[in-house]
């Protein structure tokens, strides 16, 4: 596929704005901190018998994940790998919502969950980003086999 076809700078343009809604959402936490991100979850399942020092550990952890995973979207660097680890990051959240019975947000995050399925499933489209420009198919262990690091 021509990296100048509309598909291509389709998939490119929702790939970078999903990779900036996602990467940012984790800056912004960070930035704030924390303690302040990872307190707004334990009040919020303080109601709950949810183990608190589980809310904690994810709570700590996620933001780092949305950075990381926006990135590399962003760069379109390791974009399946990236999109597995998102769509992976979303089924937990959702875990979470469902054990708070919070429908609505839920449902927000069954939007995110496709658009992560759509970016996955429509990769071919990929041709405007760092992994078509390195020729590689934007799997973590190419990248790794390319840099002389095997399985063996």
């Amino acid at each position: 596929m021509d990296w100048r076809s509309d598909a291509s700078i389709a998939y490119a343009i929702f790939r970078l704005t999903f990779g900036v809604n996602i990467g940012f959402r984790g800056i912004v936490r960070i930035a704030n901190g924390l303690d302040n991100f990872t307190g707004g979850l334990l009040k919020q399942f303080a109601v709950t018998s949810f183990p608190l020092s589980a809310v904690s550990a994810f709570g700590h952890t996620v933001p780092w994940i949305e950075t990381v995973v926006g990135i590399l979207l962003i760069l379109g660097l390791w974009t399946r790998g990236a999109l597995i680890v998102g769509g992976l990051m979303m089924t937990a959240l959702t875990f979470g919502t469902m054990f708070l019975q919070n429908f609505d947000l839920a449902w927000l995050q069954l939007t995110y969950a496709m658009a992560f399925f759509a970016l996955l499933a429509l990769r071919s489209w990929n041709q405007i980003s760092l992994d078509a420009r390195l020729g590689s198919n934007g799997d973590v262990s190419h990248a790794k086999a390319s840099a002389g690091f095997s399985r063996d």
